[in-house]
């Protein structure tokens, strides 16, 4: 049975990853939550022991593999802990608040040869799939992606409060659920993103962090996507988020509908469409990404996204803010 830890658990997305974990059988041997806030009844939910840090759980018990949450600012230091010990793990994104840091994560894994993976759940599920009509990349013209979540008063319900101060987080919503949609959309154009440009707004909640940003990225294939997210969605506990997209991939139209997934295609007599059912919710993707992770790890296969993913992304997340606090003016990346 695979022993486990779970590492600074005082992060919302904790939940996403319980059910699985137990569902899997794996034998979580210990928890480190450094705010004794969640590590009390996740230890008693597991039968485990609850630690303060993460160097005081490995002090005591060595896991096979690890999944890590906390503050962003924390995790390249964590990692680095894990990395040291030859300890596999899930790191949730962004993976830091700067690219440089990940980037040097992503070299020492992959210099020691050790597992790691990044929830880039969009990945993972039957929407890649279906856009790319289960082969193996489309040539892409354009795709535009919307998520607006909820305000940010939903951070300090769910205990995290640091997610609201830059320089614990790194940013609002483009780094916390924007990197999703930057790392789909880099991995659908399959082609090097050349320039970024972006405009941000930050005077509906007056906090260090943007309420809404706009973003749009060039690919040297000539594709263009443009990106949109924000905490300005005034949710309830049915209705909790804004997300869609719509892109154009050689004589397809792809969009997300109500429940699904509509293909419109241009074909050599006449136009057709379909619809394909789709699950969007974050607790779907996530339940596949955890599967996908064990048994990748199990049978020796690559992750389906890691550090190196994690650092692209966020080398383009630096530079969005970067051009917004410049008024929008774009800048380029290099090849």
């Amino acid at each position: 049975m695979m022993k486990v830890a779970l590492i600074d658990t005082a992060h919302w997305h904790v939940p996403l990853y319980l059910d699985v974990l137990e569902q899997a059988g794996v034998d979580v041997v210990g928890i480190s939550d450094p705010t004794g806030t969640t590590g009390p009844s996740l230890a008693r939910r597991f039968r485990t022991r609850n630690f303060s840090t993460c160097d005081e759980l490995l002090g005591h018990v060595r896991p096979d593999f690890a999944f890590v949450f906390g503050r962003h600012v924390d995790m390249p230091a964590t990692a680095n802990i894990l990395l040291d010990r030859d300890i596999p793990f899930v790191i949730e994104k962004p993976c830091g608040v700067k690219a440089s840091d990940v980037w040097q994560l992503a070299e020492k894994a992959s210099r020691k040869g050790i597992f790691v993976a990044v929830p880039f759940t969009l990945r993972v599920g039957d929407t890649l799939k279906i856009i790319r009509l289960n082969q193996a990349s489309v040539q892409l013209d354009h795709a535009s992606f919307r998520f607006i979540a909820g305000p940010p008063s939903r951070y300090q319900r769910a205990g995290v409060p640091w997610m609201l101060d830059r320089k614990l987080s790194g940013g609002g919503a483009l780094i916390n659920v924007g990197v999703h949609l930057i790392d789909f959309f880099r991995i659908l154009s399959g082609s090097h993103i050349t320039a970024v440009s972006a405009f941000a707004t930050a005077h509906l909640n007056g906090l260090s962090i943007e309420d809404f940003i706009a973003v749009t990225l060039q690919c040297a294939s000539g594709a263009v996507g443009t990106i949109e997210c924000g905490y300005t969605f005034p949710n309830t506990s049915d209705l909790q988020r804004e997300f869609s997209f719509s892109m154009r991939a050689g004589d397809r139209f792809v969009r997300s509908v109500d429940k699904g997934i509509q293909i419109i295609e241009h074909g050599s007599t006449e136009v057709t469409h379909h619809f394909a059912p789709v699950e969007f919710e974050a607790e779907f993707h996530y339940t596949n990404f955890i599967e996908e992770v064990l048994q990748a790890f199990a049978a020796g296969r690559p992750a389906v996204a890691d550090l190196r993913d994690a650092a692209s992304t966020l080398e383009i997340v630096e530079t969005a803010y970067r051009s917004a606090a410049q008024g929008g003016q774009k800048f380029g990346l290099p090849a």
